[in-house]
């Protein structure tokens, strides 16, 4: 017999809301942050949010179409940080304090399933391009969010490859300014 839970953990698509599960794969931002040049405190810091809160990624298609994405990132670091994107239209984001320009392009080889959001942006120590993939697996019983994400420091060459592994979130989410009802 299925529960109401399992039901839950089976989805057909990324939409809805996900949690880091730091049981598995490289959850920590460590080897993202070094190659930034993220000073050892700092990552200290970022590492000791991650274990003490969930990270949860929620994920929108708005108006049910697979081409728009809206991802609401919520952390002990970002606190729900937006993006918006549509399919094979570069966008560009303008970041605090100093609105640094962020430029964002995604593509899917799975609408719905499959997600590549390949972003430039200038940081404190030069220019980072980062590949952010999120896909859709299935596993026994339940669904997982794979998310690979590469960054490559520009001024260095440094490159590192994060593997994270996120998984349904079945709990209440508290509504916040980030989030709308698509």
């Amino acid at each position: 017999m299925t529960t109401a839970k399992q039901e839950d953990s089976k989805r057909n698509t990324l939409a809805g809301a996900w949690v880091l599960d730091k049981n598995r794969g490289n959850w920590s931002m460590r080897g993202y942050l070094e190659t930034l040049h993220v000073n050892e405190l700092a990552i200290q810091a970022h590492e000791k949010g991650e274990q003490e809160y969930d990270t949860i990624h929620m994920i929108t298609f708005p108006e049910f179409d697979f081409n728009k994405i809206r991802i609401v990132k919520r952390s002990r670091v970002n606190n729900d940080l937006v993006v918006e994107l549509t399919l094979g239209e570069e966008a560009v984001q303008y970041l605090k304090p100093d609105n640094r320009p962020k430029k964002s392009l995604a593509t899917s080889e799975d609408p719905g399933k499959h997600l590549k959001i390949q972003s430039s942006l200038l940081t404190m120590n030069g220019l980072a391009h980062v590949t952010d993939v999120k896909r859709l697996v299935q596993e026994d019983d339940k669904s997982v969010l794979v998310q690979e994400l590469t960054i490559v420091n520009d001024q260095t060459k440094a490159t590192n490859t994060t593997t994270r592994y996120f998984v349904p979130y079945l709990g209440e989410l508290e509504k916040t300014d980030g989030m709308d009802e698509s």
